[in-house]
């Protein structure tokens, strides 16, 4: 495994970093003895006798005496939790070179560990990656033993509820996720990244609404948030979440912050079974309401039929105005939007067509 970080690509890396603070040339081989760094590039992939006798004792070999063949120098085996890698050769007296190479030593050894932890990090951020898209997409029941194990792995407490919200933005760009990674809490994830959107888990608790407003206040660019249902199954409360997103998709709802309690009954409208009756319904609406306004004004009407006055204000309207529509919704779908059942049958149409279009 540790092997990787010594090759033709790292090791002269490391070389030219050592050589940036140390005034000596230095040659890396690698775990054969083979010659991946030097100043002389006719050296490049020689073996380099010296290091090769450093590897096989695993321990330092110096050489005192230059000959035809040799330079005086230290060959130092560069080794990472008991596993030998690799072996640095300075050339030089012993007793100036050796302090020199224990430095270069160390830097090596240095280099390679970043290198490592940061692959060790990134491998474990893909590892958590895909847990959470394999986690909102699980029923209870599919949880086995590999599913826990690697929650324990990645330190996730699946008792813990949380609750899913999906922000959006007209665009999310790289600050507006950092932004928002700094603001989660320990047990907080970002699950799944859009263009306009983001879908994160939170925790569960009494300051959360407080949060959100802040986190909305702040980012400038942020337009709406969505909360879920709160819950421990992670795919509840996002699919409850992913409702409320698709609810105030179809009914244009532009409240800033819209909670799953807000639409619960819109939500359960639309699972319900599609009719023929709900069918032609849709279609009707689809060639007499082009624009919207019959469909916005019967979701005015549901959510304040008892108040003429209020449904008038929200959508900006003469009180005459309004029994024209209701009227022209009654001839064009023979439904009656002031009698309960007819209206919902109207509702659930309008819903789901909000959702399919």
């Amino acid at each position: 495994m540790y092997e990787n970080y010594l090759n033709t690509e790292n090791a002269p890396k490391i070389a030219d970093g050592i050589m940036k603070v140390i005034p000596s040339d230095i040659i890396i081989t690698d775990a054969n003895g083979v010659i991946l760094a030097s100043r002389d590039k006719e050296r490049l992939g020689k073996l380099h006798q010296d290091a090769l006798t450093a590897l096989k004792r695993k321990e330092s070999y110096v050489v005192c005496e230059r000959s035809a063949d040799r330079h005086k120098g230290v060959n130092l085996p560069i080794i990472y939790n008991n596993c030998v890698l690799g072996v640095i050769v300075i050339y030089g007296e012993v007793a100036e070179v050796m302090p020199i190479g224990q430095i270069c030593l160390t830097i090596a050894t240095l280099t390679i560990e970043n290198w490592l932890l940061s692959d060790m990090s990134s491998i474990r951020g893909n590892r958590l990656k895909d847990f959470l898209y394999e986690w909102i997409g699980l029923t209870e029941d599919c949880y086995n033993d590999a599913f826990y194990d690697q929650a324990a792995y990645l330190g996730i407490d699946l008792k813990l509820p949380r609750t899913a919200i999906i922000i959006t933005s007209r665009r999310i760009r790289s600050d507006v996720v950092e932004m928002i990674k700094d603001w989660l809490k320990t047990g907080e994830y970002i699950v799944r990244q859009g263009m306009g959107e983001l879908l994160l888990l939170l925790r569960s608790d009494k300051y959360l609404m407080v949060r959100l407003e802040r986190l909305i206040e702040r980012g400038k660019d942020l337009e709406y948030c969505f909360v879920g249902e709160s819950n421990t199954v992670a795919k509840r409360t996002t699919d409850s979440v992913l409702q409320t997103f698709q609810i105030a998709k179809a009914l244009n709802i532009r409240k800033r912050i819209l909670f799953y309690h807000d639409v619960e009954l819109e939500c359960q409208l639309y699972n319900v079974e599609m009719t023929k009756e709900v069918e032609n319904l849709i279609c009707l609406l689809r060639r007499e309401d082009e624009d919207g306004i019959l469909r916005e004004t019967i979701s005015a009407y549901v959510e304040d039929n008892n108040n003429y006055s209020e449904i008038c204000r929200k959508l900006h309207i003469h009180r005459n105005t309004l029994n024209y529509r209701l009227a022209k919704i009654e001839g064009l779908f023979n439904k009656n939007p002031r009698c309960a059942k007819e209206l919902m049958m109207l509702y659930i149409a309008t819903i789901k067509m909000g959702n399919d279009g």
